[in-house]
């Protein structure tokens, strides 16, 4: 993974465009790496199959809210030992 310094990008930024296109790019601050810059179109196939979901309470699935529950009052439990 190529990188470059974050105190260069506005000089360089171009540059840094274009290898983002063909591949991931490291910007690194004080010589350590910071940040990652990739194109969307690498980002949304590396994170597509990320299946997590965040539900408003009305609307989680009653298996969620069973665990949910159960945790719950396992905890109430331990707090009035």
């Amino acid at each position: 993974m190529r990188s470059f310094p974050s105190t260069d990008l506005k000089q360089t930024l171009g540059d840094v465009l274009d290898a983002a296109t063909h591949e991931p790019i490291a910007i690194t601050k004080h010589s350590k790496p910071r940040y990652v810059l990739m194109s969307i179109r690498e980002y949304e196939q590396r994170f597509q199959r990320d299946e997590r979901r965040a539900y408003a309470i009305e609307d989680a699935p009653d298996e969620h809210l069973a665990m949910l529950e159960a945790s719950l009052a396992e905890r109430t439990k331990d707090d009035a030992q």
